[in-house]
């Protein structure tokens, strides 16, 4: 659900950033779909399915091309399907939110409607996962269920914001009015311009939106909060006390929430913000590594699983592991 609403954001990011006038006449169109493909490794992917790919391709490539693994319209039916295999352990009112949710983005009348007004789309697909999220909070006992909703949640998110921001890395050179136009792009993309007019102030630029983005502490989508979140949900989950580690995974988000709380924007610049969110989304990527070692795979099969970008390809593992099992 997170992936999926994320990828939204991303593409209504790029939508804004392709409609607006001023910067039509400056760039090609393909500035503006080219960095969402590298800042959500998906490039290679649309290669290969679109070698003479459009610019209108690459909205539907991600948006409702089954083909496409991570596209919003398979990140629902994944989610769907898991919703199903725990059907007793959720509410009635998480389910039936998420299944039309999946219906809507499922029935051929959103094709037409995609065509005609792809933000409209977007919309109903992030209206539709922040209703989903407020009816779990409001709704789900605070078992281990609902802690492990929340890691994955917040683990998500995390990613994706930092991938908010490879946009603007991948983005072609802009003079400084468009310099601050993608800011204010990306910054509303992470519905948070509101937000850093009321803590910042001015024009968008860069110190300021790393500052929101991957440092605040108060704001739920920076990086920074997301990773104190599943390090809390974590010593939820295994009991133990905050501050010391009793796995693997623990030990790297008490680590990375450490560099996070002592970092800066100017750290950020120092280093090179592609170089730093490349670093800091493998250290996400191992993360969920180890978090799925340490509570879902069986002791047996740790080392006949790798890290597969691809949750669809990691749940057909998943099931083939199972299936061996069971045989056995």
């Amino acid at each position: 659900m997170e992936r999926a609403e994320n990828l939204a954001r991303l593409l209504q990011a790029s939508n804004e950033l392709l409609l607006d006038g001023e910067t039509m006449g400056s760039r090609s169109l393909n500035d503006y779909w080219d960095p969402v493909l590298v800042a959500t490794a998906m490039e290679d992917q649309f290669g290969q399915l679109y070698p003479q790919g459009t610019v209108a391709d690459v909205g539907y490539f991600m948006t409702l091309d089954e083909r496409n693994p991570d596209a919003i319209t398979m990140c629902l039916r994944q989610a769907r399907e898991n919703a199903r295999t725990v059907r007793d352990q959720i509410s009635d009112e998480m389910w039936t939110e998420l299944n039309d949710l999946y219906l809507f983005i499922a029935e051929a009348g959103t094709l037409r409607l995609f065509q005609m007004s792809p933000q409209s789309v977007y919309d109903r697909i992030i209206s539709g996962s922040l209703l989903f999220h407020g009816i779990t909070d409001a709704t789900l006992a605070r078992t281990e269920g609902w802690q492990f909703i929340q890691l994955g949640k917040h683990l998500e998110r995390a990613d994706k914001t930092s991938r908010f921001l490879d946009i603007r890395v991948h983005a072609a050179p802009t003079g400084k009015a468009l310099d601050s136009f993608q800011w204010t792009s990306i910054l509303r993309s992470a519905s948070a311009i509101n937000t850093y007019r009321a803590e910042v102030g001015g024009e968008p630029g860069a110190e300021g939106v790393i500052d929101l983005l991957m440092f605040s502490t108060d704001f739920p989508r920076s990086v920074r909060y997301c990773v104190r979140q599943m390090d809390a949900h974590l010593h939820a989950i295994s009991g133990t006390v905050l501050g010391s580690y009793g796995n693997s995974a623990e030990r790297l988000a008490g680590r990375l929430l450490a560099r996070l709380n002592f970092g800066s924007s100017e750290e950020v610049l120092e280093q090179g913000l592609q170089e730093y969110t490349d670093d800091l989304q493998s250290v996400l990527n191992e993360l969920g590594q180890r978090i799925h070692e340490t509570y879902v795979l069986l002791p047996q099969d740790q080392q006949s699983v790798i890290f597969l970008p691809s949750v669809d390809s990691q749940q057909r593992r998943w099931v083939e592991l199972q299936q061996q099992q069971q045989q056995q």
